[in-house]
């Protein structure tokens, strides 16, 4: 079982970092960004996509510490 667990905990590890770093590059580019552009609609879409890509690493992370005691 603890095979089969420590896959499953490799690929929300590889999830994860696939996660963070679409969040750090979609934060660059708004970064990158005028504050004119930061303040428009197209800026507020691309500030949700940041937070949801945050939300979803801390809900692998979440699930990761979970099954840590088990790998």
């Amino acid at each position: 079982m603890s095979k089969k667990i420590q896959k499953i905990w490799d690929r929300l590890e590889a999830i994860h970092d696939e996660l963070e770093s679409l969040e750090a590059e979609a934060q660059e580019y708004y970064d990158n960004r005028s504050e004119k552009w930061q303040d428009s609609e197209k800026g507020d879409e691309w500030d949700d996509k940041i937070g949801a890509f945050q939300d979803a690493a801390s809900s692998v992370q979440d699930a990761m510490d979970y099954l840590e005691e088990y790998v």
